[in-house]
């Protein structure tokens, strides 16, 4: 929910600490996109584009769980009705599209998980897609996921996909810039190690 970054954000200028915006979803072809924006508004289009191509199913918070939007107090907001877990309609091909339009970055998450990754759901990463990046979760797993992927020259990153605050920074990849900023974040990603050898720089 990209609503929740507005909060977030006004923790972070409080605390020196650079909040972007952006959200994870699931295409029609039930594999996780990262979108991430310097531009709050872009990522707030983002979340109305994807809630209205989402099913119109409501969610079960006793099974699902809440789906809240939580200020800087942790004061909830309000309650999202429709279940979020569901696939859009939007395809890989429009979702990237609609991303990099606006001037988003786009990263294909956890490529070597064996469920929700475009591996698994695709066979492959397949090229002319234009990926800021290429998430994978494990990086033992490298060399079995490395023939998949035909766009070799991409820039390899690890993040913790935290569902839950323990689990927030377990895996991480550092990005060196003179200041954080989004612009600084974008050029940093283009400096890591592509797919074709090497390794995200952990920290």
């Amino acid at each position: 929910m990209a609503e929740n970054c507005t909060y977030a954000a006004r923790l972070g200028k409080d605390n020196g600490v650079l909040v972007l915006s952006g959200m994870e979803l699931q295409t029609s072809e039930e594999l996780h996109l990262l979108a991430i924006f310097g531009d709050h508004e872009a990522a707030m289009e983002l979340q109305e584009y994807v809630y209205s191509n989402l099913p119109s199913v409501p969610n079960n918070p006793d099974y699902f769980g809440d789906q809240v939007v939580v200020d800087e107090k942790d004061v909830i907001i309000r309650s999202e009705e429709r279940l979020l877990l569901n696939s859009t309609a939007l395809s890989i091909n429009e979702a990237v599209l609609w991303i990099k339009e606006r001037g988003g970055i786009v990263i294909p998450s956890h490529i070597d998980s064996s469920a929700f990754s475009i591996v698994s759901q695709l066979g492959y990463v397949p090229p002319g897609l234009p990926f800021d990046a290429l998430e994978i979760e494990k990086m033992e797993k490298l060399e079995t996921i490395r023939p998949f992927v035909m766009a070799k020259d991409t820039p390899l990153v690890t993040f913790s996909d935290a569902h839950y605050l323990k689990d927030i920074g377990r895996r991480r990849t550092l990005l060196e810039m003179e200041r954080p900023s989004y612009e600084g974040v974008v050029e940093a990603l283009g400096h890591l190690p592509t797919i074709r050898g090497g390794t995200p720089y952990p920290c």
